[in-house]
């Protein structure tokens, strides 16, 4: 639950900046593929605190755009992010649990997809 808060925190203050939603959803999956990238190198290299830095920090993007789903107005787009992040969120606790490396890199695929296809929907704006 406090992941969640926060998230919704960071959330709130980003978008009194004047940031779109959408754009905030974009910047969230940049974020998400930066701290996997961080993450991975800390595994490889033993260092526990980076890697619990970067996976706490991947675990809270991915939270909050979970939490920020518009299930009402979303129709099967809302279902599919849901069992997306849902997907993202299982595979960084066991990567962070089991410094699972095959579990955190089945997430760069997934963010990747998801960030290019939100990328092309802001562009077409």
């Amino acid at each position: 639950m406090r992941v969640a808060t926060a998230a919704m925190q960071a959330y709130r203050q980003v978008g009194n900046q004047g940031l779109s939603s959408d754009r905030l959803v974009l910047l969230g999956l940049d974020g998400i593929l930066e701290y996997l990238r961080r993450a991975r190198l800390a595994i490889e290299e033993g260092d526990l605190t980076t890697k619990a830095q970067s996976m706490d920090k991947a675990y809270q993007l991915t939270a909050h755009l979970l939490a920020s789903i518009d299930f009402e107005n979303g129709g099967e787009i809302a279902r599919n992010l849901d069992s997306l992040y849902r997907f993202l969120l299982n595979q960084l606790a066991q990567a962070n649990i089991f410094d699972d490396l095959q579990a955190l890199d089945a997430c760069r695929p997934v963010v990747e997809d998801l960030r290019d296809a939100w990328r092309g929907l802001l562009e077409r704006v």
